[in-house]
């Protein structure tokens, strides 16, 4: 019952969040302004997440949601094709289990992907109610879809390819820096708010110690309680991006062109659909020029997900966005090289 009540509240407050951040949105039209040149380009920055301008970076969606099952070693690994690509970086979602192991997971509920409901014998079975053992028995690729078929479907037990069972984030480090050690960078999404959130912030940051990650990951949350964790004990030691209510106060700030050259802004990346459309009437464009240009005037990296459209890709690195996070990194590579 009281895991039923926790999964009522954490679906009640992100929506009651959406609808405010959503809602202090709506101050632009739906269609994009005519592409523009930048006014202010970046370059020879020196950071990770700030390229040159026409260097736009490419991130994979959820470790590589188009290539394998999301969030799973599997995907992870499709982006070890890239290893000499110096703009090589993996996105990944990360939730805490019953016993306190980050995993890669991105939805609330198991169901979403895995075979969930048949294994545990019921529905709505979420990440932090399963130890880690529990839920390595899980096929995550159920419902993987490649084309017209489901190549993982049915797998049970033993046929379940370890690199399509629940995946550890340590086992995600191990793997790619073992494979091509200080190439790749990583954006990580924290998925869970407070009691949850403080474990996965200070194992992040143990990881990111052992394998001499340093500024090479970014940290993402929807929950600002998350934000003022990081800020409070690993201010100047962890990157972190906006969450959705600083984004609108930085939003607000580009159209009034106040000056922020004495503020101090705790994130260094703005992580944001290009457009917000809640399919009813509350809408926005993030993918101006003229906002990406104030952003980097205070070395913000601009950041957009998920871009699987090639001429959106195109819009976007046009208007100087610094990465685009896709399901698909060859076809928004390609799109860009043309």
């Amino acid at each position: 019952m009281i895991e039923k009540l926790i999964l009522l509240a954490f679906t009640v407050m992100k929506k009651v969040m959406l609808f405010i951040v959503a809602g202090l949105m709506c101050i632009s039209s739906f269609s994009p302004p005519a592409p523009e040149t930048p006014s202010f380009k970046n370059q020879d920055t020196g950071e990770y997440f700030l390229p040159d301008y026409g260097e736009t970076l490419i991130s994979s969606h959820r470790s590589g949601k188009g290539a394998a099952p999301e969030n799973t070693l599997m995907a992870v690994k499709s982006n070890l094709v890239y290893a000499e690509d110096d703009s090589a970086i993996i996105e990944m979602d990360v939730q805490l289990t019953k016993d306190g192991v980050i995993v890669l997971y991105h939805s609330l509920s198991l169901d979403e992907m895995s075979d969930s409901a048949e294994y545990f014998g019921r529905e709505n079975t979420a990440v932090f109610m399963k130890t880690y053992e529990e839920l390595r028995n899980l096929n995550m690729g159920e419902n993987f879809k490649s084309g017209d078929s489901y190549p993982y479907r049915g797998l049970r037990g033993e046929d379940i390819p370890d690199e399509i069972r629940m995946t550890a984030l340590k086992d995600v480090f191990a793997c790619v820096e073992g494979e091509a050690p200080g190439k790749y960078r990583y954006i990580i999404e924290i998925k869970y708010p407070h009691p949850w959130a403080p474990k996965i912030v200070d194992g992040i940051y143990g990881l990111m110690e052992e394998y001499n990650l340093g500024d090479r990951v970014i940290v993402a949350s929807f929950w600002p309680d998350v934000s003022a964790y990081i800020d409070i004990k690993y201010d100047g030691k962890m990157n972190r991006s906006a969450n959705p209510f600083e984004i609108v106060d930085l939003y607000g700030c580009y159209t009034r062109n106040e000056d922020l050259s004495e503020a101090d802004l705790k994130y260094t990346a703005l992580q944001m659909p290009y457009y917000w459309d809640d399919g009813i009437l509350l809408v926005a464009n993030l993918g101006k020029t003229g906002f990406i240009d104030y952003a980097h005037k205070y070395g913000i990296s601009m950041q957009y997900w998920t871009v699987n459209n090639a001429d959106d890709a195109k819009y976007l690195a046009e208007a100087g966005a610094d990465l685009l996070m896709t399901d698909y990194p060859d076809r928004i590579r390609d799109a860009l090289e043309d």
